[in-house]
């Protein structure tokens, strides 16, 4: 986590285009908030009262939060990208000049393939996570609270229905990590292994040909790379089957808020547009779990 904080450290250079791209995202999530409030009045006040009028407004109106919306997301996505390749690039020249003014003794002890795989792959995981992945974090966190206040105010009652997901979605996340976000590490280890196997090799090719060592080479580097995809593989069994009782979880809620949303709107205490605009927030209140077990995944990665 230091680490991180060190990495993070690096936008402040770029933080203009920081804040414009957090900004942009803002303006994104308010046209996604507003946009259900504009489906209720068509189906209430238009369709069901027969009234042209307001549906030809109410459609010109979710025209424009649409070109709004996507307008900045542009903005959002192209800032955001701007500044984390920027902060990657200087972190890159900041670890290659900290390798040039390491000692010998220390260069004698490292491994090429993992001093690679720093400057490399995990520098492009940090920059990943840096850019995009901080701004999602931080959208995440306004989202859930703007969706869950409009819930409540909408119809507490099937709010509460909708909260309960919650606890339940993020308990699996962390679940899946403790038992899968060690062997994110391991997958850089062994990576960086790989890379040296294959360094050591184009480097030494001529001596490699020279006593004939390609079958034991070439069987060297199958069982570094048999290790990644062994590690690869177990990393993938366990998203495989976190995702999916993620899913089943958010459809067991979705189902529940219709049945009684369903039940309150027959029994005429609550409109067919605001049981839709409802369904509309809940997946505004699921989207965010889905980001920050998204978030957390990639930092356990960074």
């Amino acid at each position: 986590m230091n680490d991180l904080w060190r990495a993070l450290r690096y936008l402040r250079k770029y933080w203009g285009t920081t804040l414009g791209a957090f900004l942009s995202l803002l303006i994104v999530t308010a046209t996604n908030l507003f946009s259900p409030q504009l489906l209720r009045l068509v189906i209430d006040q238009g369709i069901s009262a027969q009234n042209l009028s307001v549906i030809l407004l109410t459609s010109l109106g979710l025209l424009g939060v649409a070109i709004v919306r996507d307008s900045f997301t542009f903005t959002q996505s192209y800032w955001s990208e701007r500044a984390s390749q920027g902060a990657a690039y200087d972190m890159r020249n900041a670890i290659f000049t900290r390798l040039e003014n390491l000692s010998f003794s220390y260069h004698d002890k490292a491994q090429t393939g993992q001093l690679m795989t720093r400057v490399t792959n995990d520098v492009e995981t940090v920059r990943a996570f840096t850019g995009n992945g901080i701004l999602q974090l931080l959208n995440a966190v306004v989202m859930l609270i703007g969706s869950a206040t409009i819930l409540l105010i909408t119809n507490w009652k099937l709010a509460l229905v909708a909260l309960l997901m919650i606890p339940a979605i993020l308990g699996v996340f962390l679940f899946f990590l403790t038992k899968i976000g060690p062997r994110f590490r391991i997958v850089q280890q062994k990576l960086g292994n790989l890379n040296t196997v294959l360094q050591e090799n184009l480097a030494g090719v001529r001596v490699v040909k020279a006593f004939v060592r390609e079958p034991y080479e070439q069987e060297r580097y199958r069982n570094a790379n048999n290790s990644l995809l062994q590690e690869n593989l177990a990393v993938v069994r366990g998203t495989s089957l976190t995702f999916p009782l993620i899913f089943f979880i958010s459809n067991l809620g979705t189902l529940a808020v219709i049945w009684l949303g369903g039940e309150q709107v027959i029994g005429g205490s609550l409109s067919i547009g605001e049981l839709v605009a409802f369904t509309s927030y809940l997946s505004f209140l699921l989207l965010p779990v889905f980001i920050l077990g998204s978030t957390i995944t990639s930092l356990s990665q960074s």
